[in-house]
């Protein structure tokens, strides 16, 4: 690629902003440029990769399949980037712990608590993000606190703990008056799954008493609401239960489902520098937590 043809630091901020936006106007905005300079920047990209990125007309803004496949690339680039700028000076970046959902608060506060003991100065930033990696595959975190086994080869994990499943219920649902349910208790309801970051899916049962109808949500709000009016019902880890209240559901325990396990993970390749540290405050923390 010839100098005329390299791609900036201010390309790559501005698609990352169009995409997270979704808006030109909220973007330029995000960036303290006029909507016009973000449009020339993002076409002068769109001309160096060869390639569309964003799609968009008066009402809405889209990726296409082309800058859905980009922005990971672009994201990890921007990260390793501000991570870089202060190592010269001895600074050690900040860890970004990464979470899903609810599920797993009840492991991260404490480990996260525990590593800032051992290391009072390095900042800790906490961010979710609704993917099944926790922002893990494209640099976005460090560290992330997962329900369920990502199966990912690029990723290192520690299993911190295994949780049984609960169903949640409409709180009129028949099965809320019994203490546990079954697998087969559950083969002819709709099953509320989220795709994003869930750990649910038609699997748990053997073909042919599989669930026919699935409702298909995006997060845990969604999820909860979903039950709550009655277009079926969602299972879980136990402790979305003792974390997510609503008057409208009640959660169960299925008795005889698979656990879920409660996993660390990060990435194996050129992880942070206290990345090793924050695994083994968690491998020590881990037992004390769930006794």
């Amino acid at each position: 690629m010839t100098a005329e043809r390299t791609v900036e630091l201010r390309h790559l901020r501005a698609f990352v902003a169009v995409a997270e936006e979704r808006n030109f106007t909220r973007a330029a905005q995000r960036l303290q440029i006029t909507q016009p300079a973000l449009s020339r920047t993002i076409a002068a990209l769109e001309r160096l990769i060869g390639a569309g990125l964003v799609w968009r007309n008066r009402r809405t803004v889209q990726l296409t399949q082309a800058g859905s496949r980009f922005l990971p690339y672009a994201h990890r680039v921007l990260a390793v980037v501000e991570e870089a700028v202060g190592v010269p000076g001895g600074e050690v970046p900040a860890l970004r712990v990464g979470f899903t959902w609810g599920s797993t608060a009840e492991y991260t506060a404490p480990i996260v608590r525990a590593f800032e003991q051992v290391h009072p100065g390095v900042v800790v930033d906490i961010r979710r993000y609704d993917d099944t990696v926790a922002g893990l595959a494209d640099g976005r975190t460090h560290v992330g606190f997962l329900p369920g086994d990502p199966e990912d080869p690029r990723l290192g994990t520690l299993v911190l703990a295994e949780e049984p499943r609960v169903v949640a219920l409409p709180a009129d649902h028949p099965l809320a008056v019994r203490d546990e349910v079954l697998l087969r208790d559950l083969e002819t309801e709709a099953v509320v799954i989220n795709v994003v970051s869930g750990t649910t899916t038609l699997d748990l049962w053997q073909h042919g008493r599989r669930p026919e109808t699935v409702v298909r949500v995006r997060n845990v709000d969604e999820w909860m609401e979903a039950i709550a009016a009655g277009r079926g019902v969602g299972l879980t880890p136990a402790s979305t239960g003792r974390l997510y209240s609503h008057p409208a559901i009640r959660y169960r325990l299925v008795a005889d489902a698979p656990l879920v396990p409660i996993t660390l993970a990060w990435p194996r390749t050129a992880p942070h520098p206290l990345v090793a540290d924050f695994v083994a405050v968690a491998g020590r923390t881990r037992p004390q937590e769930r006794e």
